[in-house]
């Protein structure tokens, strides 16, 4: 648009007819670009080459217009013959699909237990270890008002739990279904090898089911000064069938 401007300041500036003629290609072929100069300076052109412009002005339309309609026709075309097909033989709509969302996930190899650890484990008559999880303390882990560990079923490596007592996790201390979770009681073990007794409950979350120890979560907090993004190694072992949860800080 710029150099159409241009050009037509140039052609304002020349007053000789013989100037102007020298502007024009010989010989004269109509295109767009003729066109759309012959709409602002028709006097650089004769009448016989504007009876041309004219003429290939229409027949550009024309064909213009007709590209248009079978452009269109052939969406309703194409739309009536598969709205005419069975349900199940129509092609499916273009979908767009999102990024797929790329979750590193931690490296699944047992870490080492300490020594003084397997001591413990072993003076109680301890088996079956089984490692759990790497927990990292969230705020909600560490408020007191919370008063829980949560442990996100989905972030447990194995499973840890007999048969009944994950049929014990789902009974409610009410008939009719409606009560509190009973839960099941398991003895804790924490970094220092403290023993405390606290109920371990499973949750149902929006995103995952959890398991959660509660009651006297509170008490381990306090005694081992836990605070939030402190990491912990959680582990499982047995005595005499009854399971034990183990905290190793690192």
């Amino acid at each position: 648009m710029r150099s159409l401007e241009t050009l037509k300041e140039l052609v304002a500036t020349i007053t000789d007819w013989k100037s102007l003629k020298k502007m024009v290609c010989k010989p004269f072929k109509p295109c767009i670009l003729h066109l759309a100069i012959s709409q602002h300076v028709t006097q650089l052109y004769s009448e016989e080459e504007l009876v041309q412009l004219n003429n290939f002005r229409k027949l550009h339309s024309s064909v213009e217009s007709k590209s248009k309609t079978k452009n269109t026709d052939q969406r309703v075309t194409g739309k009536r013959q598969i709205e005419g097909m069975p349900k199940e033989e129509r092609p499916m709509p273009a979908v767009i699909k999102k990024p797929k969302k790329i979750i590193l996930m931690q490296n699944n190899q047992t870490p080492d237990l300490p020594a003084e650890i397997k001591n413990r484990v072993t003076e109680l008559n301890g088996h079956d270890i089984k490692f759990l999880m790497h927990k990292k303390l969230f705020c909600s882990d560490v408020k007191p008002n919370s008063n829980r560990l949560s442990m996100p079923i989905n972030e447990i490596m194995c499973e840890f739990l007999t048969e009944a007592e994950i049929a014990k996790l789902d009974e409610r201390d009410d008939t009719n279904g409606k009560g509190r979770l009973v839960g099941v009681e398991v003895t804790v073990l924490d970094p220092c090898m403290r023993e405390f007794i606290l109920p371990l409950k499973k949750w149902s979350m929006q995103r995952t089911d959890t398991y959660n120890l509660v009651k006297n979560w509170n008490s381990m907090v306090s005694a081992n000064k836990f605070e939030e993004d402190q990491e912990l190694q959680i582990w499982s072992f047995r005595v005499d069938n009854k399971l034990y949860l183990l905290l190793n800080k690192l």
